[in-house]
Order: structure tokens, then sequence, then C-alpha cells
């Protein structure tokens, strides 16, 4: 919960609204490549949330206003590819982009993270093209690590004591991003 926002684990009664979001035509342009995802892709994507919950304590949330209620958006962590890394994920309606809705979720959602699991640290991807994306990374305080034509890297570390090795010291001798 936050001042405007409650944050709710994703349910399968939300699989619908889910669907609408990654459907729409503005949140799948950058989210989904452009690509619709079906019905069952959705509840693919909410199963995989249960068993990542499950298994390592992180997942999505529903992002639902306070006034109204109802989901208007999501965020998140999925483990990229076949690592152990994780990376934030989020998504909103656009008539609720530009009123710092994204930043507040996802802020409240690594306080979740450096509080309730052992992660070392949260990377974030975004396309070239997503200036949006990339100045919320910017305002979550995450580093730029490097970059491809198509996608920005950046990454979070968890708060560290000095003499600990942080996140990106690790990865970089194995290879990550």
């Amino acid at each position: 919960m936050t001042a405007r926002l409650m944050l709710r684990p994703f349910e399968t009664s939300d699989v619908d609204m889910l669907h609408d979001i990654w459907t729409d035509p503005d949140v799948r342009r950058y989210l989904c490549d452009g690509v619709i995802i079906s019905r069952d892709r959705a509840m693919g994507v909410v199963r995989s949330h249960f068993a990542s919950v499950s298994s390592f304590g992180v997942g999505y949330w529903g992002i639902h206003t306070l006034e109204i209620r109802r989901m208007i958006g999501f965020c998140g962590f999925r483990f990229i590819n076949s690592t152990p890394q994780i990376e934030m994920m989020y998504g909103l309606l656009p008539r609720y982009w530009g009123r710092g809705i994204a930043t507040e979720s996802l802020r409240a959602a690594l306080d979740y993270v450096w509080r309730s699991t052992s992660f070392k640290c949260v990377w974030g991807r975004a396309g070239a093209p997503n200036e949006k994306s990339i100045a919320l990374m910017q305002r979550l305080k995450m580093q730029f690590v490097a970059s491809t034509p198509k996608l920005a890297f950046y990454v979070i570390e968890r708060p560290l004591p000095p003499d600990r090795a942080g996140c990106l010291q690790e990865n970089r001798s194995e290879g990550v991003p």
C-alpha cells in the first residue's frame, strides 16, 4: 500500500483485466514488442507468478488506485531467462501515464524485495525508443550498465555495507547482462 495505491498479488480472477491491459496497443508497443498475447498466455503469466512467489518470494502485483479500487496496471519481478537474476516489469493503462503511478508502485515493490528477499539487485531493461521507461529507471536511482541498439540495461543494488561486494562486481565476472 502506498499513499495512493494498493498493490495486490495477482489472482486467477485478474486474467481478463491483465489481458485487457496487455492487449492495449500503447501498452504492448513496448511491453510485448507489438505482439497481441492470447488470454491463455495471460493465464500462463499468472500461473508462473504463483510458482515464482511460492519458490522465490517474488512475482507480480496488480496496481489499484485507492479511489476507484480497479486494476489499472501491474508491476513486479520476473527472472531473466534462465539466470538467478530478476528484472522489474510494469505496465499501466495509458490514461494513467504521467501521474507518477509507475514510480510509486515500483518504489514500493523494490522496498518489498529489499525487506523480504535475499536478492542482491534488480535489473531493468527498456527498448531504446522507450524514453519514459528509461527516465523511470533513472528516477528509481538505477544505474546505467550497458546498451545495445535495441535495449538499455539498468540495475539497482540492495543497499549493502561498504565491505560487501555488490551485484555489479559479481555479475561482470559472469558476463551479465
